[in-house]
């Protein structure tokens, strides 16, 4: 018992803002780019909702299912959990009952991606220290759904995401995404005083494999997830976060 202390599973967050163009393709990436580093990975993916032919997180989270997992293998799976992260936001202190639940649930997993809406994150992860990864892309709707994502995850999350700007190397929409990530960058420099991290990441047309810039952005979900255990208490806040959100209520 003494040896396993301290070995707990990891969470990171990855946003649903509606902007399938680039969430999905650099999930998948990411995923596989965590395997390759020699972590196992679990996506809580809640925009799929559990069924009875397809259980997931909330089968799991009442034990009505069993999930078997070596504490080492290096694998990747999806697991739907629409039910189950709406369930722990029902709490009386949903984030920290959300980290203590899924510390228990996931003991013997690796890396944890919650992949969810800003609205849903904001609830759970509130105050965590997660920082979670916001993908945009040309896609006409991405500057505002992306920023509407960011508003409430600084605002009611007390979270502060970095931002990916996704470009495929062929792409003609490279200057068009570039144009997204500055006025981004400036709204939430103006509107919400924060200062937004863009995390550039150009793949070649139907590249399948991780590239050298997912595996930058991969390594620093790693280094900015937090460990899960069933004792899980929030912490402080940072001190820069309320100006932000003092800022932000102003406009």
């Amino acid at each position: 018992m003494g040896l396993n202390q301290g070995r707990f599973p990891r969470l990171t967050a990855f946003v649903s803002h509606g902007d399938p163009q680039s969430e999905l393709p650099l999930l998948w990436k990411l995923c596989s780019a965590i395997v390759d580093m020699g972590h196992s990975v679990t996506v809580l993916d809640g925009t799929t909702p559990e069924t009875g032919e397809n259980p997931g997180l909330e089968q799991v989270l009442d034990f009505t299912a069993w999930r078997e997992v070596e504490p080492d293998a290096h694998a990747w799976n999806i697991l739907p959990s629409m039910h189950g992260l709406h369930a722990l936001t029902t709490f009386s202190n949903p984030a920290t009952r959300c980290l203590s639940e899924l510390g228990r649930a996931f003991a013997h997993d690796g890396i944890l991606i919650m992949y969810s809406n800003a609205q849903r994150m904001s609830t759970l992860l509130a105050s965590s220290g997660v920082r979670p990864l916001l993908s945009i892309s040309p896609a006409k709707t991405s500057l505002l759904t992306s920023y509407l994502a960011l508003k409430r995850l600084l605002i009611k999350g007390r979270l502060e995401p970095a931002v990916a700007n996704v470009v495929q190397y062929q792409d003609s929409g490279l200057e068009t995404s570039e144009t997204v990530a500055n006025n981004l960058r400036d709204c939430a420099k103006y509107f919400l005083d924060f200062d937004v991290n863009i995390l550039p990441i150009v793949t070649p047309s139907g590249e399948d494999r991780p590239g050298m810039d997912v595996q930058r952005v991969a390594l620093s979900m790693i280094e900015n997830s937090i460990p899960l255990d069933t004792g899980w208490t929030t912490p402080s806040l940072r001190a820069d976060v309320p100006a932000a959100t003092r800022a932000a209520r102003s406009h």
